[in-house]
């Protein structure tokens, strides 16, 4: 009875101590708890900087178009592929019709063989050519009539039926462009035919400058002052009311343009482009709305990358851009993005030519 009362006591000891570790041991926990700090993951966010495109003053849009207006064309140059009727006075048998300037400039002449005269105009050609002839002719008279003239030319793409470039001849203007291009393009919309034109989007560029024009007004409107003359080297640009397509140009392995898909982001669309050279930026640039009435976004790709901020979500015809170098004035990312565009247009020419990612 002894040794049964003694194996109690001691059970319920061991007991009483058991519970009293357990209760010091989770106090410890708790305490442990309490001042252990446990790291939490970062919380992402959108880092993105929205440049601010300062808007042309509207009377100083109106001197622009006036001067546009009173723009002088460029003397005429001979080119290649330009054609001539050539003749010498009182030489007959030197004359010669539909001769053809070569792609390096040159023309073949009796008597004096082949003489460059690409890059001149017509009368200093005639003169170099009286020149080279005085060795063979006392005072020779020459005549230089052009037949065929190929080096003033603009050139219109997007949604035109004929995209491509064109003459300059009789002091075309943005109408007469459109015109020579067989109109704006037609597409089906629910089973209707519809123009497919979105004249608030299109724009015309000149020595990689946007030009104030607005084309609802010179082609809906009939509006002089924004039916300007073309010149030289004029690029055309018919926006598309129904493309779904995201540009992206600059450091890029493969520039050019995707079909957009619901949902696309920057990163996509740069993967998609074969990724970003050794020689980009860590920014990259969005321009949404269209290049006459932007708006402009800057991200930074490295946070992106490294998982320290939200992807960029895209929109149907955003251009994306990947600059050399950090750019922060948006006239400077026009010049250097328009020669890029403008040669993907007219590569691409019907919007049916969309690279499928």
């Amino acid at each position: 009875m002894f040794k049964q009362r003694k194996w109690l006591a001691m059970s319920v000891k061991v007991k009483l101590i058991g519970t009293f570790g357990a209760f010091l041991i989770m106090c410890f926990l708790c305490g442990c708890a309490d001042k252990t700090e446990i790291p939490l993951a970062p919380t992402k966010e959108q880092h993105y900087e929205e440049i601010k495109v300062i808007k042309q003053d509207p009377l100083a849009i109106q001197k622009e178009l006036e001067d546009l207006q009173n723009t002088k064309p460029q003397p005429y140059h001979v080119a290649a592929g330009d054609k001539f009727d050539f003749k010498v006075y009182d030489n007959d048998d030197l004359n010669s019709q539909g001769l053809i300037v070569t792609p390096d400039g040159y023309v073949s002449l009796s008597l004096i063989g082949p003489i460059k005269i690409g890059g001149m105009t017509v009368l200093e050609a005639t003169k170099f050519i009286e020149t080279k002839f005085s060795e063979y002719i006392r005072f020779p008279k020459v005549s230089l009539v052009p037949t065929r003239i190929q080096s003033g030319t603009f050139t219109i793409s997007g949604k035109v039926n004929v995209p491509g470039r064109f003459p300059l001849r009789n002091e075309p203007r943005l109408s007469d462009a459109v015109a020579m291009a067989r109109g704006f393009a037609d597409g089906l919309f629910q089973g209707d035919s519809v123009e497919m034109a979105d004249l608030k989007n299109s724009y015309i560029t000149r020595e990689g400058k946007i030009l104030p024009v607005d084309f609802t007004k010179a082609i809906r409107g009939g509006d002089r002052l924004n039916n300007i003359p073309l010149r030289d080297g004029d690029y055309i640009f018919i926006a598309s009311s129904m493309n779904e397509t995201v540009y992206v140009v600059g450091e890029v392995g493969v520039p050019g343009y995707l079909g957009y898909k619901d949902k696309m982001t920057l990163m996509q669309a740069i993967a998609w482009s074969r990724g970003v050279l050794d020689t980009a930026s860590s920014d990259a640039w969005i321009i949404r709305g269209g290049m006459v009435h932007p708006k402009v976004y800057k991200v930074d790709i490295d946070k992106v990358m490294r998982g320290r901020a939200l992807d960029f979500h895209l929109e149907p015809n955003d251009v994306v851009f990947v600059p050399k170098d950090g750019l922060s004035q948006y006239n400077v990312v026009v010049k250097k993005i328009l020669p890029t565009l403008e040669a993907i247009n007219l590569i691409a020419g019907p919007a049916t030519n969309v690279i499928k990612p």
